[in-house]
């Protein structure tokens, strides 16, 4: 993840008392919050957390590690590492293909994924420069996005959450919320990639 923020903590105790203790740790969680020792953490923005038990003879140790999504434009992708070739990648020699049409009548998978990624990047570098999208550009991309997520088997898990974030991001664009865009962008970019490590 782009420059998630990560938080660790660890509880050394007794092996009887482990259960009770993790027991104790989870007992605010419906309520958004874990209990660690003494300190209280609020569960409202993590995108991952682990917790695990360790036994050492008649010790245990409680591990819990909570990532929390980048804020601002630490949660863009950065320019250098653009995702690598994937083989649905149309290749310069297949020529431009992102006006043809399937027999479904919608534009051929690889051409709307080719010129998707094109539109992702204009977006990320106008907002890592601290500008809003070109309009055209941003359009074109909610247009994309849109037809993407009509495509049978190639994510469907995904299509519900990631229409409702690019109705966020049209939202952003439409009040001229940079940080929510930022925010946006970030969060279609984790999708993308979650996505596509399933779904090549």
């Amino acid at each position: 993840m782009y420059g998630s923020r990560k938080r660790k903590f660890e509880l050394v105790l007794p092996r009887v008392e482990a259960l009770r203790a993790l027991a104790e740790l989870t007992a605010k969680a419906a309520d958004g919050a874990l209990v660690i020792g003494e300190e209280t953490v609020a569960l409202d923005d993590f995108t991952s957390l682990k917790i695990g038990i360790k036994h050492f003879g008649a010790s245990s140790m409680i591990k819990v590690s909570l990532k929390y999504p980048a804020l601002g434009l630490e949660a863009l992708p950065r320019p250098e590492s653009d995702d690598p070739a994937s083989p649905d990648d149309p290749s310069p020699a297949d020529g431009d293909d992102s006006q043809a049409v399937e027999k479904n009548g919608l534009p051929r998978y690889k051409g709307l994924k080719k010129r998707m990624k094109q539109t992702f990047k204009a977006i990320v570098m106008a907002l890592r420069a601290g500008l809003a999208p070109d309009a055209g550009v941003a359009a074109a991309f909610i247009a994309d996005s849109r037809l993407m997520t009509r495509y049978p088997g190639m994510g469907d898990a995904f299509y519900p959450a990631y229409d409702a974030e690019v109705d966020q991001f049209e939202a952003a664009l439409a009040a001229g919320d940079m940080a929510a865009m930022t925010g946006s962008v970030a969060a279609l970019s984790r999708m993308k990639k979650e996505c596509h490590s399933r779904h090549a």
